[in-house]
């Protein structure tokens, strides 16, 4: 539990990732629930809603020990974990248009990064194929509101998992949209990749810790109308700046 900030509404984090990342090894409360044989199945799925308001909203539905089938359709493929650490998996591809970046990379599913980080010579050129600008003063990529770029192209293992635009242009106020796509360098042995919040509102995450594995499902939310994919000066995002999500990581990958 949190006790440092009495004006700060967040009581403390769930830790949903392996003992391996815990503080002094403590066992997440999770993986004890599986080791008591609490839950149907050891994993859990997280479906994010699309679109909505800030608060005194449904944001989205973690369901413990079963696949979410109300809002995600059968899963397309599951891939191993690289490592028990964090949920760290191979990403073999990632692209938009006619550009595509086919080296092999270490990524991490984490719900609590709001936007898809990595390396900045991959996200300029992304950003460059998106019709994006790199913005100093807001410290992340802008992209006009009505832009109607290709689809983000993820791809793990045999699967290429592709994100809608109105899954990554994000509201940053008055007709001001945001390329949810940041720039970082993790360092050392981690992972070159986060797959933040975009990707999760596109498909269904399941994280299957008794397998040790990652599962994608399509979410049943149909993103593709035109007034939720233009009309964004009414979307729920401002303020999610890539340089307040780098300060929020270390926390954030206690939560998966």
């Amino acid at each position: 539990m949190f006790d440092h900030d009495l004006s700060d509404p967040t009581d403390g984090i769930l830790g949903l990732a392996f003992t391996s990342l815990a503080v002094d090894r403590v066992v997440p409360p999770l993986i004890n629930a599986i080791n008591q044989n609490l839950l149907d199945q050891p994993l859990f799925t997280v479906w994010m809603e699309h679109r909505g308001k800030l608060e005194g909203a449904v944001g989205g539905v973690f369901t413990y020990g079963a696949v979410d089938t109300k809002n995600c359709g059968p899963v397309t493929a599951y891939e191993p974990l690289s490592s028990a650490t964090y949920y760290q998996f191979k990403m073999a591809a990632i692209g938009m248009g006619s550009y595509t970046n086919s080296k092999v990379y270490q990524v991490i599913s984490d719900t609590g990064t709001s936007f898809i980080g990595g390396p900045k010579t991959v996200t300029d050129a992304l950003a460059k194929a998106a019709g994006a600008k790199y913005s100093a003063f807001q410290e992340s990529y802008t992209i006009p509101c009505n832009a109607k770029p290709p689809t983000l192209d993820v791809t793990i293992g045999s699967h290429k998992y592709s994100i809608d635009p109105v899954n990554y242009i994000v509201s940053a106020g008055t007709n001001q949209c945001l390329f949810a796509i940041f720039p970082f360098e993790f360092g050392g042995f981690g992972p070159s990749w986060i797959l933040g919040d975009p990707f999760i509102r596109q498909f269904c995450n399941i994280y299957d810790i008794g397998q040790k594995r990652m599962g994608f499902a399509p979410s049943l939310q149909n993103s593709n109308t035109d007034d939720e994919r233009y009309d964004r000066d009414h979307e729920s995002f401002a303020g999610s700046t890539p340089f307040i999500l780098l300060l929020l990581l270390p926390l954030a990958f206690l939560m998966e």
